[in-house]
């Protein structure tokens, strides 16, 4: 049954994309009716499906919403205050605009979710990288490498913690990794993407009608975006279990530095504070905070679907069950890394979450260490690394970070599936055979 499943969810995914293929379909409207057929066709009631896509997408917009909303709002402030002009100016003086995207990514990749930081970093990656294709795409391959690899990212320590790896050797064995895939990533969105900007978004942002200090405002862009990364980073660091940040109130109080809410009031009053831009009527309606909320909507209702379908397809629990059919394979040696790797990987294509996935994946693993030979502190390490690598990959329709690196690129599903999921298959693959010959160099 589990195997039909997944079927159906692979067909779903190859209806959304013809019916959105030249516009055809609204998204939107799309990813709802694949969901919801989805969930009829794996035998779920009507009661169920209705529950669980609603679960799935509040509980998505309240994880990730208010930040969407928060990079909307300092967007468009960064717009009218000239601060996204005038680092498209600074920018093309540059040898690369890629190559600072791919640093922000690789740092901002430690906080709590690739998808809130890429949200955050939005703003100021429209300045960078001309509001392009490729610096869209370079930011969400360098998160991904990244959350997938390094501490203290969730998805790293949920596999260390889990299976009792050593987190030093995990440093320092995620940190090349990380950057190799980083440096794979990178190379592939130059290749496969435009770096020509939105010709659409350079006329409005040149305006000169709206532009008020703009390298004051500039500054603070970049400033509140760095700020907006750290209390990300923060929140993960709170959430390690051995509280190295302090524990009880002090503890609580890092992690709620890093809620949505939290992200929304410090991003868009300490921009406004920084940047010293007042429109006129700029709250209204017809200032900058509708426009902002006028442009975001379609965005907020796709990672809400994209959370929906993620709930009904953990809800079916064919991940689970399909990742169960792995375990009668045990490559002997080295390869033995191949099993973490593709639990992890098939858990999160199937329901959308890395977290989950590397979680899952992790506790699966807990007494196959051993008998696999992986038993030993550095065989321990690399399956943490094998199974965070495999978290990452592939992101595709039922993951909202996959729908915001879409948006902001201004790619179709389609063009989104041929590029970033792709992106995070091959970094995925080139960290699991990294993994594999260090295992054999150490073995």
């Amino acid at each position: 049954m589990s195997l039909t499943q997944a079927a159906y969810f692979l067909a779903a995914l190859v209806l959304l994309v013809l019916a959105t293929g030249r516009g055809r379909v609204q998204p939107f409207i799309a990813l709802v009716v694949a969901g919801v057929g989805f969930g009829y066709a794996a035998g779920m009631s009507t009661s169920h499906v209705g529950k669980a896509f609603g679960l799935g997408f509040g509980q998505t917009l309240n994880a990730l919403g208010l930040t969407v909303v928060a990079a909307a709002l300092m967007a468009e402030i960064a717009d009218a205050s000239g601060a996204t002009a005038r680092l498209r100016q600074r920018a093309r003086g540059w040898r690369s605009q890629s190559a600072p995207l791919a640093l922000l990514g690789l740092v901002a990749g430690l906080g709590s979710t690739p998808a809130a930081a890429f949200a955050v970093l939005d703003p100021l990656r429209r300045g960078i990288g001309g509001d392009s294709p490729r610096s869209a795409l370079v930011l969400g391959l360098a998160l991904s490498a990244s959350h997938g690899l390094l501490i203290p990212a969730p998805v790293m320590l949920a596999g260390l913690t889990i299976l009792q790896a050593d987190w030093t050797q995990a440093a320092a064995i995620g940190l090349p990794v990380a950057l190799l895939a980083l440096l794979l990533g990178t190379a592939f969105a130059r290749a496969v993407a435009s770096g020509r900007p939105d010709p659409a978004d350079t006329a409005r942002a040149l305006d000169g009608e709206t532009l008020h200090a703009p390298r004051r405002g500039a500054l603070a862009l970049t400033l509140v975006s760095l700020v907006l990364v750290g209390l990300l980073i923060v929140q993960s660091l709170g959430d390690i279990a051995s509280e190295p940040l302090g524990g009880g109130s002090n503890r609580e109080f890092l992690i709620a530095l890093g809620r949505p809410v939290i992200l929304l009031l410090v991003g868009t009053g300490l921009l406004l504070l920084l940047s010293g831009h007042w429109e006129p009527g700029g709250l209204t309606e017809k200032g900058w905070a509708g426009r902002a909320l006028t442009k975001v909507a379609p965005l907020l209702l796709l990672v809400g679907a994209a959370g929906g379908l993620s709930k009904i397809a953990q809800e079916t629990g064919m991940a689970e069950m399909n990742a169960e059919r792995l375990l009668g394979f045990a490559p002997a040696g080295a390869l033995a890394l191949l099993l973490p790797f593709a639990l992890a990987a098939v858990i999160k294509t199937l329901q959308g979450s890395s977290l989950v996935a590397a979680i899952t994946a992790a506790g699966m693993m807990m007494e196959l260490v051993d008998p696999l030979g992986l038993g030993d502190p550095a065989g321990r390490t690399l399956a943490a690394l094998a199974i965070g690598a495999g978290a990452m990959c592939v992101s595709h329709i039922n993951d909202g970070f996959f729908w915001l690196v879409a948006r902001g690129g201004g790619f179709t599903p389609g063009a989104a599936l041929a590029r970033f999921s792709l992106g995070t298959a091959l970094q995925g693959a080139l960290a699991i055979v990294l993994l594999i010959a260090i295992r054999l160099l150490t073995a």
